[in-house]
């Protein structure tokens, strides 16, 4: 079996501020094995982000709050869920060590990621040099080196961000976060700002990072070709809640919970002529106002009276293909996710 990475176990982190709790990340577990990359899929506000700053350590304190849960990497508990000041500025302490060396992580916008007044190179080489012994002029040549990598000239190492192109920003991005080596890249949908072209050139030499340096991948996006072009696995996120996870054979070629089929349904087909494509109706739930039961009841094709009496578990419904829906429940005494669709659609 493949060493696991990172895992993430039972986590549950919430955002406390002065209108109410939101319940952002429930009870999420996965993990990544050495050189794996598994795709986090779910519209805008499903917790995605905040599962990625939890891992680094990097919640908006002090309303973002982790309840319980656990993160590992390499079998070492990074999370600190305790309210004691004095262990959290260990934990913190621990996370500054960690964050560039361990984990690392590629945000969504470079521009922001990026110190407008600070040379580029500089900043590659401030990570390697807060990482390891390097002097100065090693610590030099290695971000020149690792500018080259990412197909960037050495001789723009004292170039400014707004010198380089939205794709060249996302490289030099890539190549700070890759300077040290990291066992575990998280990359926050790196693609969103760029044109389709530089996409594809970004993702390109994102896997070709990943397999030379044998880094585990966490990948998040909204974009399922990304999921197919990238990821061995694939979770979907919904509500904070992880409504089905497993291969991306096992996403792809059988999508089961009803939000995933919903996702699927939504995207453009080269097979069918239609006038227009497929929405999800109605909005996602309010993390400050989950529903006890099912959160994608009220927009889901296939809901029943089961529906709303629990909130159904993560159920494995073939090797390796966990769903959380009342349907995969076993003697739930449901109808089946069709038959279920076909009476809803019957009630309209």
């Amino acid at each position: 079996m493949s060493e696991k990475v990172l895992e993430v176990k039972n986590l549950i982190v919430h955002y406390e501020t002065q209108d109410g709790v939101a319940e952002a990340v429930n009870d999420v577990s996965f993990s990544i094995s050495a050189g794996e990359t598994l795709g986090l899929v779910g519209e805008t506000g499903a917790g995605k982000t905040t599962i990625a700053l939890t891992i680094m350590g990097l919640l908006p304190k002090p309303a973002g709050c982790v309840i319980s849960g656990e993160v590992l990497i390499d079998g070492r508990n990074i999370t600190e869920t305790s309210r004691n000041r004095a262990k959290q500025r260990k934990n913190d302490r621990m996370m500054r060590r960690l964050r560039g060396n361990d984990v690392s992580m590629i945000f969504q916008d470079p521009m922001s990621a990026l110190n407008p007044v600070m040379r580029v190179g500089d900043q590659i080489s401030e990570v390697i040099r807060l990482h390891s012994s390097a002097s100065r002029a090693v610590a030099t040549q290695k971000a020149m080196e690792m500018m080259e990598l990412v197909g960037i000239p050495g001789v723009r190492f004292k170039d400014y961000p707004h010198e380089f192109s939205g794709g060249m920003k996302q490289r030099i991005v890539i190549a700070m976060a890759l300077a040290c080596n990291p066992r575990v890249l998280i990359a926050d949908e790196p693609t969103t700002a760029l044109d389709v072209t530089i996409q594809a050139q970004v993702l390109e030499l994102m896997n070709d990072l990943k397999r030379q340096f044998n880094t585990s991948l966490l990948m998040i996006t909204h974009d399922l070709g990304v999921v197919a072009e990238m990821c061995d696995k694939c979770a979907v996120i919904y509500a904070g809640q992880m409504v089905e996870h497993g291969t991306v054979e096992h996403i792809f070629n059988n999508a089961q919970h009803p939000y995933t089929q919903a996702l699927f349904s939504a995207l453009p087909s080269l097979d069918k002529d239609v006038d227009r494509l497929k929405s999800i109706s109605g909005l996602m739930s309010d993390p400050m106002d989950l529903p006890p039961y099912c959160t994608f009841y009220e927009r889901c094709d296939a809901r029943c009276h089961r529906c709303m009496e629990l909130d159904p578990p993560l159920t494995e419904s073939e090797p390796g293909h966990f769903v959380k829906c009342v349907h995969f429940m076993k003697d739930n005494g449901a109808p089946s996710p069709k038959e279920g669709a076909a009476a809803a659609e019957a009630s309209l």
